[in-house]
């Protein structure tokens, strides 16, 4: 005889045999029966409502909400220590790494990606913001350093490390994210250049 009983608190079917040992179980997430070996355990003995495979899942998908949150706050930091706009979102970065798609979005390359800023940081005038921050390889944020996007574009350090056609899309998205038209972003940055080299020989 076996007997087939339900969870009281994640409403999971479980499977017991006549002498009340647990044989089969239903996991809460994918739904499919599997052995009690199959699911994880809490400390206490009991079984997690989730197999094993699932809760890795849970895990792996909780672990990159938490590195997610933190490289916004880090970067929202950073430019809060020298006073420069510091409204970043995780919402702004998780559209940005939609849009990147694991790809440097300087040289087109597939690669570990790193928060980078198109004028540069130490400028103080557009932070971490939006319009001004970008995902990029870590051998194009090397060589780009300190400098601003359309400086590191002019000087020997891009030789190799810029693609056009990569170059152009990103652009286009900025210029979508500061609600301007493309022309109007790169005049924009062009202003915001002038002024930051201005106040620095003040």
């Amino acid at each position: 005889m076996k007997i087939v009983k339900s969870t009281k608190r994640t409403k999971q079917l479980e499977l017991y045999n006549k002498d009340g040992e647990l044989v089969q179980k239903v996991c809460r997430t994918c739904q499919l029966v599997k052995l009690p070996e199959e699911f994880p355990k809490y400390t206490d003995g009991r079984l997690r409502p989730d197999c094993k495979e699932c809760h890795r899942k849970r895990q792996r998908k909780y672990y990159n909400e938490i590195a997610d949150k933190r490289t916004v706050y880090k970067q929202r930091e950073r430019a809060r220590k020298i006073g420069a706009p510091d409204n970043y979102t995780l919402e702004d970065y998780l559209e940005l790494k939609e849009f990147a798609n694991g790809v440097c979005m300087i040289s087109g390359k597939k690669a570990e990606l790193q928060i980078d800023h198109v004028q540069a940081l130490s400028k103080r005038w557009l932070g971490s913001t939006k319009g001004n921050i970008i995902l990029v390889s870590e051998e194009v944020n090397q060589a780009k350093r300190d400098m601003s996007l359309f400086e590191f574009i002019k000087s020997e350090r891009s030789k190799g490390l810029v693609d056009k056609e990569q170059l152009m899309k990103t652009l286009e998205y900025l210029a979508k994210a500061n609600n301007m038209e493309l022309a109007q972003y790169i005049e924009f940055l062009e202003v915001m250049e002038e002024m930051a080299e201005r106040a620095k020989n003040l």
